[in-house]
């Protein structure tokens, strides 16, 4: 059956300078997860150590740095975080994030 989700009525969670409105989560499906980010200042250096994410940013602009170097990025850009692969990002910037296998909080570290 088609699902329609309306993001307008689902309520925002704020973690400092993200936040965050989980459209579907692994509740509603193992495989994948989306949620809409609003990255507003610095997101501090962490990994998923379960989930390969896919970042699409739909508006705004910010950067991504990993081990090695630091990334410009902007809308309409699409950013590939591999499970386990340690990175910060910033700006101010709406992402439209998937995590595959599906996101699940107690799989983040932080790392600073």
């Amino acid at each position: 059956m088609l699902s329609i989700v309306k993001t307008k009525d689902i309520d925002e969670e704020s973690f400092g300078a993200v936040k965050v409105k989980n459209l579907f989560s692994d509740r509603d499906l193992l495989t994948i997860s989306a949620a809409m980010i609003r990255v507003e200042g610095v997101n501090r250096r962490h990994r998923n150590n379960k989930s390969d994410e896919f970042h699409f940013i739909l508006s705004g602009t910010g950067s991504y740095v990993d081990e090695e170097e630091g990334s410009q990025v902007g809308a309409g850009d699409l950013v590939h975080i591999p499970r386990g692969q340690a990175y910060e990002n910033s700006g101010q910037m709406t992402l439209l994030v998937f995590s595959s296998p599906s996101y699940d909080e107690k799989e983040i570290e932080y790392l600073d």
